[in-house]
């Protein structure tokens, strides 16, 4: 993982940071050029993925409250269902399975040197409790009638997602020693 020098689409800012952990533990120096590449490759995935629906693949409509927009789950023609696989894909389950991996090597690695145990499981758990629930929306509008839950419930996954920053910063900061020594 470390020797790897191309990243897929869809990863996004865990998964970078996964792979820039391996990287420092494998010891390579994480130099300001990757660390650029890797910050410019998730906005251009990002920007990757948020275009397609305005260029006619899936579809953008508000929320179920109406505060702000989302991709229109409640269509369940198959441009939709192609765009929701093919997303879950990419921007779920591979990005999961590039963290869980991440972290599982950096573990290996630690244990090796006999340096601190880290919880290497916390960052593949928060993206799997965070956006699970978001992805299982997705996955029932693909195939039931999403009109037949609750738009407040609807609303459920889209905050636990949104929550997302917030707890990876919390549990990187909880998590180093340098704010710890600092507290």
């Amino acid at each position: 993982m470390a020797e790897s020098r191309s990243l897929p689409t869809g990863f996004g800012e865990l998964e970078v940071l996964a792979v820039g952990i391996v990287l420092l533990v494998e010891g390579s120096q994480l130099s300001w050029n990757m660390a650029v590449t890797l910050v410019l490759f998730v906005w251009l995935s990002s920007a990757f993925w948020a275009a397609l629906p305005l260029l006619g693949w899936g579809h953008y409509d508000y929320e179920p409250l109406g505060t702000c927009c989302t991709l229109d789950y409640s269509r369940g023609d198959r441009n939709f269902t192609s765009f929701l696989f093919t997303m879950a894909f990419f921007n779920f389950i591979l990005p999961l399975f590039i963290t869980h991996t991440s972290y599982r090597l950096m573990e290996q690695k630690l244990r090796k040197t006999g340096r601190p145990q880290v919880n290497t499981t916390l960052p593949a758990r928060t993206l799997l409790l965070c956006w699970g629930p978001y992805a299982l929306l997705y996955l029932f509008a693909a195939i039931m009638d999403v009109t037949s839950i609750s738009p407040k419930l609807q609303m459920v996954p889209a905050l636990f997602a949104k929550m997302v920053p917030t707890i990876n910063a919390v549990n990187y900061a909880l998590g180093s020693e340098m704010v710890h020594r600092g507290i």
